[in-house]
């Protein structure tokens, strides 16, 4: 039914939209359109839930690139970014 780039009307994406985000989720580009506005339908990543254990900076490394697309690289820059806001919230605790 769909193929392609879809942009549909709000009208027209209703009766359809549960087959819409089906196909959103399997990569279909799929717009819906109202007055001059255009909303995109599109899979976002899966909420980060926490893990109930302690785990390590290492193993949460190793699992946030297990689950994700971060590259060795930009996990470090994370990991760098996750210190230094942990060392000024320490800070400023002391001041």
């Amino acid at each position: 039914m769909f193929d392609g780039m879809k942009t549909l009307t709000v009208e027209e994406a209703i009766p359809g939209l549960g087959r819409l985000v089906d196909l959103a989720l399997a990569g279909e580009q799929i717009q819906i359109r109202k007055g001059n506005g255009v909303v995109e339908l599109r899979p976002t990543p899966a909420p980060i839930v926490p893990p109930k254990e302690s785990l390590s900076p290492r193993e949460a490394l190793r699992r946030m690139q297990d689950e994700s697309q971060l590259t060795q690289a930009q996990a470090d820059q994370y990991l760098r970014e996750v210190k230094e806001e942990r060392l000024a919230a320490e800070d400023r605790r002391k001041a």
